[in-house]
């Protein structure tokens, strides 16, 4: 069989990744079979056999194991592997399931909630789970302490969950009933509160119970400890840290003492080892699957042609997933603070143009997006016009304001904001400074460079000099959320399932409210009316109700436009057809049930 040039490029350029990672690790682990614990869950998946390697790979490193303070999707997914949650998700039949906890039930009043832990759990290290943690983690989340200067309590570590745990204005109450059941208590009604308390993971307070009292707790878990010590990073989770080499690879192996079993009473996961790769950036993580080198992946709108064009020869399944869950946007930076230098963190005139709300909609309609769709994503996308993706069909709102490609239109709003034009163009402001700003982009993606690029291009056509700078992620996630050095910012967000989990995006005082973070109080009426509108939809359990008051939100958002939405490409994800008991689910990961998944054939 002939193949192509550009295939043979792809199988040298593989071959070069795995002679420089070297990256194979034991090909078998032996496992001591523990016990399986009183409350064992056994699945109703179909019984396989343990061994063999599942192979990923990944573009970006976990910043931390930490889950106080992950905030990016790369480190979440690598944690949530190694810890669970008192409740669990099933993404094929959408609703919520027993985890850590093997039964809830509320109160009459829909505001206290017992959940009953179950039995016999350990930790990976060996030592009994139980309720102590669970109240240990709350503490972790809640605990606060004297700032050294002014003397008012704060939170001693920070993290998006103090806000997702605030409920009408009050932390959650929490307690501890026996050792194996705690309660749960809001200050009032609260609708989404299962999907939030889905969110959390449970800390081993006998591993870290001496560093949170001496204020250490966000030192620990770091990937250094990952990288010298993994064996100090301890779960309930189906895998723990076998090891990891930055750069090159984070390999896990079974948690001896998961809580998991199938029908046969074989303690999983199945898979002897969980790998992954990291490389330069995305287009390598599609050569890799492309050519056989990993298991499964996502594949891009853009890569989807011709990546299927090899799934005969390497036996794999592409998924078409339809709308992408998540959102992309470019954002202004509001932040009206300053350092600690006392200077202000954004220039007053690019404040005043930031704020300015004509600006914003003139600036979204002078974006090509179906230039984007048809040259970026070969027609595999949509404009977005929603801070919540088409996807999330129950909470979508298709009818929020549009902004369709108007250059004239967006000149014609910067003119009403009382910008002018000089005789060759340039847009200036009412002080006749020209207007230009600069923007962080994600370095090492091929879709955000060309989409970036467009944008500049398409500034340039109104008048706007616009700068790109190319930035490693951890950085500009730095610069963007703790020195707010920066003008403007171009991210991803992932997505889906009840927006509730986008609170802290959405409120004023929201840990991710980019453009205007650390407000004391709504700095504009429409935020202060997001504000009102969260607050509502969570006291309401109808979800008729609760749909309609997401859909006035999302048509504030839209007309205010403190984000530019920029496009929803399809979503594909593929899977080697070796592979038993994968489940594609309408959304979410493809291999979300990795603790199930099987194969009788070898890893080659």
């Amino acid at each position: 069989m002939k193949y192509s040039l550009f295939y043979k490029l792809l199988l040298l350029t593989v071959s070069v990744i795995l002679i420089n990672s070297a990256c194979s690790p034991p090909i078998k682990i032996e496992r001591t079979d523990y016990p399986l614990p009183e409350d064992v869950e056994f699945t109703d998946a179909e019984p396989g056999n343990r061994g063999e390697i599942f192979i990923l790979s990944g573009s970006s490193e976990p910043k931390s194991f930490n889950f106080l303070l992950i905030g990016d999707a790369y480190s979440s997914e690598a944690v949530r592997r190694i810890y669970d949650g008192l409740i669990n998700y099933d993404y094929i039949e959408e609703k919520f399931t027993p985890g850590l906890a093997k039964s809830w039930e509320v109160s009459n009043d829909n505001k206290s909630y017992t959940f009953h832990l179950r039995r016999g759990v350990l930790w990976s290290d060996g030592n009994p789970f139980s309720a102590d943690d669970v109240i240990f983690t709350f503490d972790a989340i809640f605990a606060k302490s004297p700032n050294p200067k002014t003397g008012v309590l704060e939170p001693r570590y920070p993290s998006r969950y103090i806000g997702q745990y605030t409920i009408a204005g009050e932390p959650i109450k929490y307690e501890k009933i026996d050792d194996y059941t705690i309660r749960l208590t809001t200050a009032d009604i609260y609708a989404p509160f299962i999907n939030d308390v889905s969110f959390l993971i449970i800390l081993p307070k006998h591993k870290h119970y001496e560093a949170f009292e001496d204020g250490s707790l966000q030192k620990q878990l770091t990937t250094q400890t990952a990288i010298e010590t993994p064996h100090e990073i301890v779960g309930t989770g189906p895998f723990t840290i076998y090891s990891y080499r930055p750069g090159e690879r984070l390999v896990l192996k079974p948690n001896l003492h998961y809580w998991r079993a199938d029908k046969n009473g074989q303690r999983l996961p199945y898979v002897d080892f969980l790998i992954y790769k990291y490389v330069a950036d995305a287009n390598t993580q599609t050569v890799l699957f492309a050519t056989g080198q990993t298991d499964a992946a996502g594949i891009s709108a853009t890569n989807v042609a011709w990546v299927s064009k090899a799934e005969k020869r390497f036996d794999f399944t592409i998924h078409d997933r339809g709308p992408d869950t998540g959102i992309s946007f470019i954002w202004f930076n509001m932040h009206s603070g300053k350092n600690e230098n006392g200077d202000y963190y954004m220039e007053p005139h690019k404040l005043n143009w930031f704020r300015n709300q004509k600006f914003r909609q003139a600036v979204s309609h002078g974006l090509d997006r179906p230039g984007v769709v048809k040259a970026v994503y070969f027609g595999r996308a949509e404009p977005l016009s929603s801070i919540i993706s088409p996807a999330n069909k129950k909470w979508h709102n298709p009818n929020t304001k549009k902004y369709d490609y108007n250059p004239d239109k967006a000149k014609q709003l910067l003119k009403e904001a009382g910008f002018t034009y000089r005789n060759d163009g340039i847009l200036t402001d009412v002080n006749d400074i020209p207007v230009e700003f600069e923007l962080l982009v994600p370095d090492g993606n091929q879709r955000s460079s060309a989409i970036s690029t467009t944008f500049m291009e398409n500034m340039k056509a109104i008048g706007i000099d616009l700068r790109l700078s190319y930035i490693d992620f951890g950085a500009l996630i730095d610069r963007t959320s703790k020195t707010f050095a920066y003008d403007a910012a171009m991210i991803g967000f992932t997505g889906g399932g009840d927006p509730s989990g986008g609170k802290a995006l959405y409120r004023s005082d929201g840990f991710l409210h980019l453009w205007h973070p650390e407000q004391k109080e709504p700095a504009t009426p429409w935020e202060a009316r997001i504000d009102e509108l969260i607050d509502a939809q969570e006291r309401t359990f109808d979800e008729t109700k609760r749909i309609e008051i997401i859909h006035e939100m999302q048509n504030i958002f839209s007309e205010q436009i403190p984000l530019i939405y920029l496009v929803t490409p399809n979503a594909y994800s593929g899977v080697k057809n070796k592979w038993e008991n994968i489940q594609v689910p309408p959304i979410g990961s493809i291999i979300w049930n990795l603790d199930e998944i099987w194969t009788l054939k070898d890893n080659g």
